[in-house]
């Protein structure tokens, strides 16, 4: 394979080469090469780089090639560079911003020494960066601090990049088509929750770090080098604030309610919300130039009950108080029955608690510590501390309104306990050596109860499910603590700088152990395909006869325990074999040493192994040609892999039939499942509805190919663009099939109808039998494995002002289409395993789905811009305050839908007879979409918005600032369809009826609110 070849060759040259080059990892660099007027490189020159309010200087002599690089400076202002060399006048760049992730590279061009010794004197970084090769962009602590942001999470701004979306609307991201599995860094140590593969404390926590503890942050969605990996996705490598040798500090409160409030499309009415959150940062010297601090704390109180509501609602009417089509018949294995009014009148009685208003809170606390020690020139040592602490009753569902009776049956409590930490020394044993040691320690704790004041009486914790209708007391899933989550990080880089290259060789090793105590459907799941079929069962039912559709339940040991250690290893150089080239290149290895079950089905000796790839190796190459000194182009290219996550392990462990036996029955097996309302005591009463999963045997780590192409232009003195060309390959993503299917059986025929009834077609298919099982003792027999491919191109422009003259902006479009074989996105990859979430139409035949993918999105703008006009140059109070010092800034939004797979829904308890499932046509119960549609058939709306934030400073001293601060998040009230009614068809009695409800909208739902609806805060900022 083409892979294969290109890692022989880069290994090759790494080795030859034989080190590596500076850190990025939540750092900054300054290089840069001496030359003389002629162009000629000067040696041995004497660099000094110094920054006076971090303490910072460093001394160094540039190579025989005249290369310098200085590598691990902390990201901010007010670094200066001073290049001397004998028989030449004093080089000065002064004032210099750094970037986390960036190279700031300097040309150096020495005069000849005079009688009048000449300084030269650079004000500002270069806007065009003639050394990177990756695609990225740094969101500055100015944008941090003045742009309008919802929730105060500062990961929200990732959005502003290219080639990154929103995966869903719960705040997780995609990278170039990606689900989920990004990389999320703060300060280089490893802030991911590995279980899940989100940020530190998921998205339930309204943020994972105060907005206030942080700096700025590097999104790099595109080639990035080799020091970083452990993702197939992206990089968000966050830096921290530091203390400085001046003593700094704010106070902040921010507040919200429903005053300013739009009521969301689909709620009854606009519910009450009352929102604070209020904190402050103190940062300053604890000894002058040598130790720092740097201390946050902050809090939130919300209170904003959730409504229950219906939107054009199938099984019940628009009050959500009665059932619809009941009583009507209801055929169950050839036998035809119709319930009674009563029996009608009697389920009803159970619909007015989940179409109500139900109280619910959001409260957290964090905090951040900092330290900052440089004894000397040649060694610096830094430690952090972050806390958070979260609680949320009835808050696992974040909606404001909930149409479908979800704020319960979908509901919990959720707790979240965040605790991480690092420490770092940077130490210099020669000019031209730097070492970084990092060790990180990350705990996450994801706890979820019921909630006791929404019980039904004569339900329990039961689950419930009428024609579609979620009547259950609670999320299936609790209690659960999901996981516990803690890591231990070691990592050592070291940076050589001779001739024309910067080696860097590294090593990172990681454990990480997962608690989980979760058993999925412990209490039972009853479906029904029709309310006349509930009734039945529900009273008036003496011989305790049986209409369900299909029952479910789990038994077993619900505490599952496991580390997993990975290891990575990488080499990378930075070489400049002339002026205008660079060439970013090197290789990186990972592996990981997956847990082993111990506990293994006797059945199947398969689910006793987990295999662990060993091929993981991951070549990455970049290159950067500067036309002239305003024009650079870049090529790239790099392997990644994912990083496995502990929901697949655990899912590995305990879905073996023996830890946990999860039991499945259809209408066909009703002998061995009970009458409702009961449950089953254990599953050995039905062994024949259990299914086993485990790993394939070759199973392998999935990765993607990424390539890049892109020009870089600047364009006047303040203003840069850049169009590139991206893409994507993801190769062997995870898949599931059903070995214990069996063949596929004689065809079966469904008359197709338009909503009147009218037959307008047919449609065929071969069918899974039950009576073709491989092993009748098992209900499925899942096999994990390599399946998925995925497809990504994208064409991006990024236009970016630097700001000048009170004004600054940035512009990314993306053009993008996302292909796959059913890939999903991270809420179906997240419950990894389970049938329903990965199963394809037809069992192993991935390419049948092949289609546009759920994360294709064709079209993304956003532009964000900060203004702060000087309206008249003139002093005095009435100026000062009235008219000047005023700022307007904001983030526009222009993106394009994403699919929606349309769906059947089987109202017969069995689609035809013999069936092996009955939730789809063809018997697999699997992917229940028409098979004679494309995978998508539509797509959401397209959404357009735009968050303004208008800000006043009150200068009290020169020393002293108020700012007063009025935002407002789409404030035109742009609403948007984010989820659409997806059930096409309702097969009853071998007829397939076109629902005319298809397509409608039926969410705006919208992150960290719940909805895409106004909304609008104020705040007040004190900052000395």
């Amino acid at each position: 394979m083409f892979h294969r070849g290109a890692i022989l060759i880069l290994a090759g040259v790494l080795l030859a080469a034989g080190a590596s080059a500076q850190s990025t990892a939540g750092f900054a660099a300054i290089s840069g090469v001496v030359r003389d007027a002629t162009g000629a490189t000067v040696p041995a020159a004497r660099i000094t780089v110094s920054n006076e309010s971090k303490g910072i200087t460093r001394n160094l002599t540039a190579t025989d090639a005249g290369l310098f690089v200085v590598p691990n400076l902390p990201p901010g202002p007010g670094y200066r560079v001073t290049v001397a060399a004998q028989g030449f006048s004093n080089f000065e760049a002064s004032n210099l911003e750094l970037a986390v992730g960036q190279n700031v590279d300097i040309a150096v061009a020495l005069a000849v020494e005079t009688a009048t010794t000449r300084v030269e004197v650079i004000a500002t970084a270069p806007l065009v960066e003639d050394t990177k090769t990756d695609v990225s962009q740094v969101v500055t602590t100015q944008q941090i601090q003045d742009l309008p942001i919802n929730g105060r999470r500062v990961d929200s701004f990732v959005l502003l990049t290219p080639g990154v979306s929103n995966d869903g609307y719960f705040g997780n991201l995609t990278f170039r088509g990606m689900p989920g599995n990004a990389s999320f860094l703060i300060d280089g140590v490893d802030n991911t929750e590995q279980f899940f593969g989100e940020n530190g404390g998921r998205t339930r926590a309204p943020s994972g770090i105060s907005q206030d503890a942080v700096q700025e942050f590097q999104v790099v969605s595109s080639n990035f080098s080799p020091e970083f990996g452990r993702t197939s996705a992206g990089v968000v490598n966050t830096v921290t604030r530091s203390g400085t040798n001046d003593l700094h500090g704010t106070a902040y409160w921010f507040f919200r309610n429903r005053t300013l409030d739009a009521r969301d499309r689909y709620a009854a009415v606009n519910p009450p919300e009352v929102r604070h959150q209020t904190g402050g940062t103190l940062g300053g010297p604890i000894k002058k130039d040598k130790l720092f601090f740097l201390l946050n704390s902050e809090i939130q109180r919300r209170n904003f009950p959730i409504i229950g509501s219906l939107s054009r609602p199938t099984v019940v009417n628009n009050s959500g108080q009665s059932f619809i089509n009941c009583p009507s018949s209801v055929t169950t294995n050839g036998v035809t029955e119709t319930p009674t009014a009563a029996q009608c009148a009697a389920i009803n009685t159970l619909l007015p608690r989940f179409f109500g208003l139900i109280p619910r809170r959001n409260d957290q606390e964090t905090a951040f510590g900092k330290l900052d020690y440089h004894p000397g020139e040649r060694n610096a040592f830094s430690a952090s501390f972050n806390f958070v602490h979260f609680v949320a009753p009835n808050g696992i569902q974040s909606g404001v309104a909930i149409n479908t009776g979800s704020q319960i049956t979908s509901n919990g409590d959720d707790s979240v306990r965040v605790r991480n930490g690092r420490w770092s020394w940077i130490a210099l044993p020669r000019n031209n050596l730097v070492n970084e040691f990092r060790f990180g320690w990350f705990t996450d704790r994801q706890a979820d109860d019921f909630d006791p004041g929404v019980q039904t009486a004569g339900l329990g914790y039961l689950q419930l499910s009428v024609g579609g209708q979620n009547l259950g007391a609670g999320a299936s899933y609790l209690p659960r603590v999901n996981p516990r989550e803690q890591r231990f990080q070691f990592a050592d880089g070291l940076s050589w700088t001779v001739g024309r290259h910067s080696f860097k060789f590294g090593v990172d090793i990681a454990s990480t152990e997962d608690y989980v105590y979760s058993i999925s459907n412990a209490f039972g799941s009853y479906s029904y395909g029709s309310a006349a079929a509930f009734a039945l069962d529900f009273s008036g039912n003496p011989t305790g006869a049986k209409h369900w559709q299909s029952y479910s339940q789990t038994f077993g040991n619900p505490v599952v325990d496991f580390t997993i250690h990975d290891n990575a290893f990488y080499v990378q150089d930075q070489y400049r074999p002339w002026a205008k080239l660079t060439i970013n290149y090197g290789l990186r290895y990972e592996y990981a040493v997956l847990p082993q079950p111990k506990i293994v089905n006797p059945d199947y000796p398969q689910t006793g192994r987990i295999p662990t790839g060993t091929r993981n190796l991951e070549p990455r190459i970049g290159i950067a040609y500067s036309l002239d000194d305003k024009t650079v182009i870049r090529v790239g290219y790099g392997i990644y892999h994912q990083r496995y996550t502990g929901v697949l392990v655990s899912g590995l462990f305990t879905n073996n039939a023996v830890y946990q036996k999860s039991l499945n029955l259809t209408s066909s097996q009703y002998s061995l499942g009970p009458g409702f309302p009961n449950v089953l005591a254990s599953a050995d009463q039905a062994r024949a509805g259990t299914t086993v999963e485990f790993a394939a045997p070759d199973l392998r780590t999935p990765y993607t190919e990424q390539g890049t192409l892109a020009v870089e232009r600047q364009l006047g003195k303040s203003f840069g663009l850049t169009v590139s060309y991206l893409w994507n390959r993801g190769v062997q993503g995870f898949g599931v099939r059903d070995l214990n299917i069996g063949s596929l059986g004689p065809p079966v025929t469904y008359q197709i109808a338009d909503p009147n009834g009218n037959i307008v077609g047919s449609y065929s298919t071969p069918t899974y039998r039950a009576a073709n099982k491989v092993d009748p003792r098992y209900s499925r027999i899942l096999q994990v494995e390599n399946g998925v491919n995925s497809y990504y191109n994208a064409l991006v422009v990024q236009a970016r002002r630097r700001f000048a003259a009170g004004f600054q902006a940035n512009l990314s479009w993306t053009w993008s289409h996302e292909i796959d074989y059913k890939q999903g996105s991270y809420q179906d990859n997240q419950s990894f395993g389970t049938i329903n979430s990965f199963a394809n139409t037809f069992n192993g035949d991935y390419k049948f789905d092949k289609g546009s993918g759920l994360l294709d999105q064709r079209h993304r703008l956003t532009i964000s811009f900060i203004e702060s006009p000087t309206f008249v140059h003139r002093n005095g109070a009435f100026y000062k305050y009235a008219v000047n010092n005023w700022e307007l800034s904001g983030i526009v939004t222009l993106a394009a839908g994403r699919p929606t797979v349309a769906g059947i829904t089987v109202s017969d308890s069995t689609p035809f007879a013999g069936a092996a499932f009955t939730s789809t046509l063809n018997g697999y119960g699997g992917n229940n979409r028409p098979p004679f549609w494309p995978y998508a058939a539509i797509y959401t709306p397209a959404a357009y918005r735009a968050d303004l934030r208008l800000s006043k400073k009150l200068p009290l001293t020169e020393r002293y600032l108020v700012y007063l601060n009025f935002e407002a998040f789409n404030v035109t009230n742009s609403q948007y369809d984010t989820s659409q009614q997806f059930t096409a068809y309702v097969e009853r009695g071998g007829v397939l009826t076109y629902q005319p409800s298809f397509g409608q909208g039926s969410a705006t739902a919208g992150f960290p609110d719940g909805t895409n609806a106004r909304r609008a805060q104020v705040s007040a900022r004190f900052v000395f």
